[in-house]
Parts: structure tokens; C-alpha cells; sequence
């Protein structure tokens, strides 16, 4: 009896130690992402992070009319060091106005020499905006492990660091420094309350999530598609959806309705650049899009059919993830397929997308069975490769007015250096196509339930 107790002890103390495990290396991952962010993030910028600087500015000066100065046409005025507009929704505009109330002027200087056009900008407006992107990165990973858990305890250990690990991630987020990492967490977020009961509050944050990047919209008319199938015959119940849903879009432009003309052109904000050819080709990662630009650029040849018209691409792969949405009715797996479908048709598809992409597909692959865990795993391979093969040293070194050297040694020997167009073009090709081959498999899927009755009964 004392020996069976003894015994029984034990393995309740294994089940124990055991069971703290996953927190414990979770904390260990989450803290070795951390390190190498903060190890690399004051040393390197993009040049969004000057740019933002001169955003947060413009938003000081003119809180109530600062979409009538987001075109980019008075950039000099304003203190902006290029002429790049501002297209998105205002949350961003809110932060970046509060870190530059913080770090005070002086922390960007750009000017022409005999050397040519020189942006630099200041460790200190770097850290703190980068520290926003950081923050997103962690309690992204944390939510993901608080997401997946119940699944699989371990399973939601591996996707936190798949993602907070992440070559690209720490790149867009550490290195370059863009904040699709904001969107994404309160999407996430929405995701996380709907499948808890609480979707009054999930509506509302997957709204707000658009009101940060629109980049995220495809997922978000997955999660309104959603909302729309249980009770299409009631279309008031998804009505009021659809208005939290609304609010949480709406809300953070209500300071603008106080002097509304600003908002005039913010359509035409939205809709962003007029597509074109890409260039640097390195940077986009739409496989079809870098080639025309290659072929357009060796060639001559008017190439702009598919840039121009892009849209009737993307409507086709999107209504084909609402066709799979209906059939799997899994919001986790059909988000993540459908920002797939945004970046396999958009015409520009920058490095700074791929954070959504890693981060839903984290959050999709325990909702899947092996053979296709292993498709949706495979498009994550090219964004992975893409800083490593990339001269990354780069962004420590051209906005940097004094940089460490020493740091970008570091970096030179860690990426491959490639400075030729033509791999980047056969990165983004197998991109591409891998992303293809994702909605193509996963649409195969739906129609072979489908086609068996005892699935249709169920």
C-alpha cells in the first residue's frame, strides 16, 4: 500500500514537472527572440523609419487634418525626407505622433552632398519605434501558445517559436522596422474572442485590425463570411456582426469627423500606389509581378497587363477560400489561406507582408492533417530564406550616420550577400507557385469530402 502511494506520488509529480515544461521553454524561447531583437534593432533601420518620423510630425501639427497632408505633394514642407504617402488607417498615425512627442526634434536629418541624397536617422527614434514592433512580436508568440494550447501544449510551443524565431519576422520587425506586427495582434485577438463566445469584442478587434494595415482585408471578409453562414436566414443577427464589426473600423477616424475634409481623399489614400512595374525587383516577392518587371526591363516589352489588372486575379482565389471555407468551416485554416490568396495575387508584395503569412500559418498548421501541414509549411520556406540570402548589412549601415561596423561584419557573415537579381526572381517564382499549390490542394480537399456521404452527413 505505502509502495503503491509512493509510486502514484511520483508519476503525480512527473505529470507536474512535466506539465510545466512547455511554459518553461516557451519563456526561453520568448526570451532568446527578445535578446536577438534587442541585439539587432539598435544598430539597423529601413527607410520607413525616418519616413515615420516625419508622419508622426504632420500628425502634431495637423491632428484634425492630417489625411489633407498624407498625399506625400507637400512632403517638403512638412519635413518628410521622401515624398512616399501615407496609406493607412490613422491608428498608426496615433502612435507615431506620441513617440515623436517623446524623442523630441532632431531625431531625422536629411540633406544632399557631393556624395548624393543622405537620410539618417537617430538610435533613439529607432528604439522607440522598433520597441512598438517588438512588443507586437512577443505578444503575438504569446497568444499563439495561448491559442494553440488546448490542441497541443507542445504544438503551441513549436508555432510561438516558428514565428517569434522567424528569420523574416525578426527582419521586418528588428531590422527594417514595419508595424504589420500591430495588425496582426489585434486580428489575432479577434480570432481568439469570437472562438471563446465573446464575438461582440472579436468583430470589433478584427474591424480595428483594418483600421491599422488594410493589408489584413482578405482575412477579415473570411471572419465576416463566417459570421454570414451559420445564420444567413437571419440576416439581423449578422447585421449586428457586421456593425461591431464596423465600429471597431470606424472608431479610430471619429476624431477626424470633428473637421471632416481630410477624410475627403482618404479613398483615394487606401488604394495606395497606382500599380506599375517593382523595382527593386529583390523586394517583391510576387513571383509573376518580379519576373514582368525583369522581362519588361530586358526586353521592353509592355508587361503591365496583370499589374493593372491584379484584382481580377485576387476575386477568383478569394471567393475559391470562401468556396473551402464553407466546406471545413475552420476560421483558423481559412484565414490563413485567404491573406495566401492576398499575397499570391497582389502586384507588389513587399518583405513586410510576410509576418501576417507566418504568423496564420502558425496559427493554422495544428488545425490541419499531416500532408497538408506539410503543403502549408512549405510556403513558408521561401520568406524564411529571403533575409538570409538577402545583404542585409545593408539597413545597418544606410541610415545610420555613424554605424557599427563590427555589427555589420557580423551580419555580412551570417546572409549569403546575394546582390544578383535573378535568385531573388526564382525565390519569389517558388513562392508563388507554393502558395498556388496551397489553395489548390486544400480546394482538392474540400471537394473530396464532398464527395464522401458520410462527411455530407456530418
Amino acid at each position: 500500500m505505502g509502495q503503491g502511494h509512493f509510486i502514484n506520488e511520483n508519476l503525480n509529480q512527473m505529470r507536474k514537472t512535466l506539465s510545466k515544461r512547455p511554459v518553461q521553454v516557451l519563456a526561453a524561447v520568448l526570451l532568446i527572440g527578445l535578446w536577438i531583437r534587442l541585439y539587432l534593432a539598435p544598430y539597423s533601420s529601413g527607410s520607413d523609419i525616418p519616413q515615420f518620423y516625419g508622419f508622426g510630425g504632420t500628425m502634431l501639427r495637423h491632428p484634425l487634418d492630417f489625411y489633407a497632408y498624407a498625399s506625400g505633394n507637400q512632403w517638403k514642407t512638412e519635413g518628410w525626407p521622401y515624398n512616399w504617402p501615407y496609406v493607412y488607417g490613422p491608428v498608426l498615425a496615433y502612435l507615431l505622433a506620441f513617440l515623436r512627442l517623446m524623442v523630441g526634434k532632431g531625431a531625422v536629418r536629411f540633406f544632399w552632398d557631393s556624395n548624393g541624397y543622405h537620410v539618417f536617422v537617430s538610435r533613439s527614434w529607432i528604439l522607440a519605434v522598433k520597441s512598438l514592433f517588438i512588443l507586437a512580436d512577443l505578444s503575438i508568440a504569446v497568444l499563439l501558445y495561448a491559442m494553440i494550447r488546448k490542441k497541443s501544449e507542445w504544438g503551441a510551443v513549436i508555432a510561438s517559436a516558428f514565428y517569434i524565431l522567424n528569420p523574416m519576422v525578426v527582419y521586418v520587425s528588428s531590422i527594417y522596422g514595419m508595424f504589420d506586427g500591430l495588425a496582426v495582434l489585434p486580428f489575432l485577438l479577434g480570432i481568439y474572442s469570437i472562438e471563446r463566445g465573446r464575438k461582440n469584442l472579436g468583430y470589433g478587434l478584427i474591424g480595428f485590425s483594418l483600421a491599422v494595415k488594410h493589408t489584413l482585408l482578405f482575412p477579415a471578409l473570411i471572419v465576416l463570411w463566417d459570421a454570414f453562414l451559420p445564420q444567413w436566414r437571419d440576416i439581423k443577427s449578422w447585421g449586428r456582426d457586421f456593425a461591431y464589426f464596423l465600429s471597431g473600423l470606424l472608431l479610430p477616424f471619429v476624431p477626424f469627423l470633428l473637421k471632416p475634409g481630410s477624410l475627403m481623399g482618404l479613398h483615394d489614400l487606401l488604394k495606395g500606389m497606382k500599380p506599375d512595374y517593382t523595382y527593386p525587383v529583390t523586394y517583391n516577392l510576387n513571383g509573376l509581378v518580379a519576373l514582368l518587371t525583369f522581362i519588361h526591363d530586358k526586353t521592353g516589352v509592355n508587361t503591365l497587363f496583370y499589374m493593372k489588372h491584379w484584382i481580377y486575379f485576387a476575386l477568383p482565389a478569394l471567393i475559391v477560400v470562401f468556396f473551402i471555407h464553407s466546406g471545413l468551416r475552420n476560421l483558423r485554416i481559412s484565414t490563413a489561406l485567404a491573406y495566401a490568396a492576398f499575397v499570391l495575387t497582389y502586384w507588389r508584395v513587399n518583405t513586410q507582408y510576410m509576418l501576417p503569412l507566418i504568423a496564420l500559418v502558425a496559427l493554422a498548421l495544428p488545425e490541419l492533417d499531416w500532408p497538408s501541414r506539410a503543403v502549408a509549411f512549405l510556403t513558408t520556406i521561401p520568406p524564411t530564406i529571403w533575409p538570409i540570402a538577402f545583404p542585409t548589412s545593408f539597413w545597418f549601415h544606410v541610415h545610420i550616420e555613424h554605424p557599427n561596423w563590427e555589427m555589420v561584419k557580423l551580419i555580412d557573415r551570417h546572409t549569403l550577400m546575394i546582390f544578383d537579381v535573378g535568385p531573388f526572381i526564382v525565390l519569389s517564382m517558388v513562392f508563388t507557385m507554393l502558395l498556388f499549390a496551397w489553395l489548390t490542394w486544400m480546394l482538392s480537399l474540400v471537394f473530396e469530402r464532398w464527395r464522401c456521404p458520410s462527411w455530407r452527413s456530418n
